[in-house]
């Protein structure tokens, strides 16, 4: 993780309620013993393990890149296997854990075994992307196509001949269609990037959304716009439902919902110390990102005060 990037989770707190269902005494059969331990399990194992029993997905950095080249790159690591008897064995190119991971959903992410579903990624497509995210599998390798949609066109687009945004957003609508769903964890890294940053607001809030829908929400970022947005949905849960209307919706999370964290670098001993920000008096996380812009305004007026003196 980058010197001075701000991790940011949001958290869903949900009641987890012990089902069970009133009958006569009788024999405990098998069955009905592992039905009692499966309810006990979804009872203790929350609190247990905390958020580690759930399901939880990762969006890296390097998405873009991997949805335009996922083919070539699946296709070179199989070329590259050893096969017995037929040619010597190649050096296999190295993949991390995340990349890897995120290639295997990828190909296999429509397919009829995951979980399905209410289509999360919905209000994205059309707040966001202005189009539709789509998968077209070949007959003969069932191998899947990644397409794209804008409002108003009849035909797909090659998802690798749309913007870097629209590739940069499609793996969050996919995965959210087709794996995530309420109870889960979704990691995403940097998810400003590529985004005029109107768009970085109003992603900001559809991430909000999820959360009121019951998904937690990991992110790390460098945007000051994305922070901005979200010191906003925290405050707006201070209005009455009424009067959240105005200025992106009536998406809020309460101040318990929402957590930011600051990693700042350190030299002795290397690494980072992390700390945790709140919101201050005027109604925004203090990350410094705005030392930015205020040094670049005062750059701005020193220069101007010199033209003005024609020094």
């Amino acid at each position: 993780m980058d010197a001075r990037n701000a991790a940011i989770m949001v958290q869903d707190l949900r009641r987890i309620d012990l089902e069970g269902h009133e009958s006569e005494p009788r024999e405990v059969s098998d069955w009905n013993l592992s039905k009692v331990m499966n309810s006990l399990g979804r009872l203790v194992l929350p609190h247990a393990v905390g958020p580690l029993h759930l399901f939880a997905y990762y969006l890296p950095a390097d998405r873009t890149g991997v949805m335009h080249a996922h083919s070539v790159v699946v296709s070179a690591l199989i070329g590259s296997a050893p096969t017995a008897g037929l040619r010597p064995a190649a050096r296999t190119p190295m993949l991390s854990g995340v990349l890897a991971d995120f290639l295997e959903q990828l190909i296999v992410i429509d397919h009829p075994q995951h979980r399905g579903g209410s289509d999360l990624g919905a209000n994205i497509e059309e707040t966001v992307l202005g189009g539709s995210v789509g998968i077209d599998r070949s007959p003969l390798i069932d191998y899947p196509r990644f397409t794209y949609r804008p409002d108003g066109w009849t035909n797909d687009l090659p998802l690798m001949n749309a913007s870097s945004m629209v590739s940069e957003i499609a793996p969050v609508v996919l995965y959210l269609r087709h794996l995530v769903r309420p109870g889960d964890v979704l990691i995403v890294e940097e998810p400003e990037s590529h985004l005029h940053p109107a768009k970085q607001v109003e992603f900001t809030r559809q991430l909000a959304a999820l959360v009121r829908s019951g998904v937690r929400v990991i992110v790390t970022t460098h945007s000051e716009w994305l922070l901005e947005e979200l010191a906003n949905i925290v405050r707006r849960s201070k209005l009455p439902e009424t009067g959240r209307g105005r200025n992106g919706g009536p998406v809020a999370l309460r101040p318990d919902q929402v957590g930011a964290w600051l990693f700042e670098p350190r030299r002795r001993p290397k690494g980072s110390v992390v700390k945790e920000i709140r919101l201050d008096e005027s109604g925004i996380y203090p990350s410094g990102f705005d030392a930015v812009a205020a040094a670049l305004h005062n750059d701005w007026a020193d220069i101007s005060s010199r033209i003005g003196d024609g020094s």
